[in-house]
């Protein structure tokens, strides 16, 4: 699994090319350049929709569980709760 990190460049990286094979499309013409440009920029933004939606999964999930192994008095369920919804917290600020 790519590291969130690398993943948020990648997008980036792919959002910004998109863009500009766009826009300079677009300058000169040429139709296929430009939707191609439009597609991998979409592409990217789809991407990083993906990786927030998963984020927001797993922080709410965690969370319950947090909840869950708080009610029952069961430690290890809360903590991995704990640490499950701290993951989900990040890979959704990484995916902004």
């Amino acid at each position: 699994m790519t590291r969130p990190s690398s993943r948020q460049a990648s997008n980036a990286f792919h959002s910004v090319k998109g863009g500009a094979k766009e826009s300079l499309g677009k300058a000169v013409g040429a139709e296929q350049f430009a939707a191609e440009g439009a597609a991998e920029k979409a592409n990217a933004a789809t991407r990083s929709a993906q990786g927030h939606a998963q984020g927001t999964s797993d922080s709410v999930a965690g969370r319950a569980k947090a909840l869950i192994g708080a009610a029952t008095g069961n430690k290890s369920i809360e903590a991995q709760g704990h640490m499950q919804s701290a993951s989900g917290d990040a890979r959704r600020a990484v995916n902004k």
